[in-house]
């Protein structure tokens, strides 16, 4: 038997008609999220995101991740911001987020989490804090969060005839380590303790009792204890136990001189652990960070999270939906473990089903954790990247004995005085 169609009705109206109402089963909301520094974090966040693909199909997320640094991204986002077509989330550093939460671009996130109460009881809050703003809101969802480590060659160490299990806590001890480790004649060098920007020195000059600015508000670091900090690294570079890096080259041949071997020790953010490990052919542990005798550790955090830049409802809930799924317990234990970093979901810190036998097989790790820390210094403003590029350029003059550690830091001091905002 042939069925004819009515003839007011088209096959294509007919087929429409009965796709119609399957069709906001489908309906999706895309995110698009910006990230850098592909090759040592890229795979968890991919993997953490597909997960997300897989399990929601109200939000699809347009992740757009390179190997650039975190200021080109920066530099990207802030383009496209000014173009008009900015992501609905960027990844930022410690050094970067402030330029986002005070150009006002960033969202708060406050809302988000509290739609979500379960998961809220589950965050550290104390590591929520270093992401929040003057206004005590939450404008970045964590990603990971690192601390200073003592990155150790334990092979080289064995032949020095030092142990490994028994790492420099002061600056003699590393000093004294870091003498036994290094070779002129071939170009060892016992340890690497600085980057150019503030995050190490602040560490070490802090733990030695120095301070960026005093309760007033004021620049204060021009101090005895920044002074003693810059001069025991001069006297390493001087003592031929470290080598002095420019800081146009500093990124691109730090990660060379370690896993070459050609570096003992080195006091680096924990999260580069994995890519700087992975494929060396010597055995490699992490410990807490050396301070100055009689000091007391501060290990400044860096916090790495997304900041939202959507300003749409309906794009602002998909990107809530979308980066909550970074702090799951689930995937909180997958960045830990590919990172080495702080746990920022306190179920998955102690849960024996997420990190738990984690820390219990890697001890280093969680000496390392459970430093106590700050957040990493940032001028209020938007001129810490200006800030963080100059203290680089004094910083290497005082390694090279360009300047001395003193005029280097009365330099840093008035370049402080100069960037920070007025009132």
């Amino acid at each position: 038997m042939v069925h004819a169609f009515p003839k007011c009705r088209s096959l294509p109206f007919i087929l429409a008609a009965t796709l119609a109402p399957i069709a906001p089963l489908f309906a999706e909301t895309t995110v698009t999220i910006v990230s850098g520094q592909e090759s040592q974090n890229g795979d968890v966040l991919k993997e953490i995101f597909a997960g997300f693909d897989a399990a929601d199909t109200s939000v699809a997320i347009d992740l757009q991740i390179d190997n650039k640094n975190d200021l080109e991204t920066a530099q990207r986002v802030l383009a496209d911001i000014v173009a008009g077509n900015p992501p609905d989330a960027v990844r930022v550093t410690g050094a970067i987020f402030s330029t986002f939460l005070h150009s006002g671009r960033a969202q708060p996130l406050d809302a988000c989490l509290d739609s979500q109460p379960a998961l809220k009881a589950q965050l550290d809050p104390s590591l929520l804090d270093i992401l929040r703003g003057p206004d005590g809101k939450l404008y970045a969802m964590p990603f990971y969060t690192t601390l200073p480590a003592l990155y150790i060659n334990a092979t080289a160490f064995r032949e020095a005839g030092l142990d490994p299990a028994k790492p420099p806590a002061t600056w003699a001890e590393l000093k004294d380590a870091a003498a036994k480790l290094s070779d002129a004649s071939t170009g060892k060098f016992g340890v690497l303790m600085y980057m150019p920007n503030t995050y190490l020195f602040e560490a070490q000059a802090e733990s030695a009792g120095a301070q960026w600015i005093d309760a007033s508000g004021s620049p204060s670091i021009n101090s005895p204890a920044a002074v003693e900090t810059m001069a025991f690294m001069r006297g390493l570079v001087e003592d031929g136990q470290m080598p002095a890096i420019a800081p146009s080259a500093f990124w691109s041949e730090f990660a060379a001189l370690f896993r070459s071997g050609d570096l003992g020790m080195m006091i680096f953010p924990s999260s580069s652990f994995p890519q700087l490990t992975g494929g060396v052919d010597f055995e490699v542990t992490l410990a807490p960070m050396p301070i100055r005798e009689g000091g007391n550790v501060m290990a400044n955090a860096s916090a790495n999270g997304f900041v939202m830049l959507a300003t749409d409802p309906e794009a602002q809930a998909a990107t809530c939906k979308a980066l909550s799924a970074l702090v799951t317990p689930e995937a909180v234990t997958r960045i830990v473990m590919a990172t080495a970093t702080v746990p920022h979901n306190t179920e998955a810190a102690k849960g024996e089903a997420y990190l738990a036998p984690y820390f219990a097989a890697n001890p280093a790790f969680a000496a390392v954790n459970s430093q106590p820390s700050d957040a990493w210094f940032a001028i209020p403003g938007n001129e810490n990247t200006e800030f963080q590029s100059r203290f680089g350029d004094i910083q290497f003059e005082i390694l090279n004995g360009d300047v001395s550690a003193a005029d280097g830091i009365a330099r840093l001091q008035d370049a402080l005085a100069d960037l920070m905002p007025d009132g």
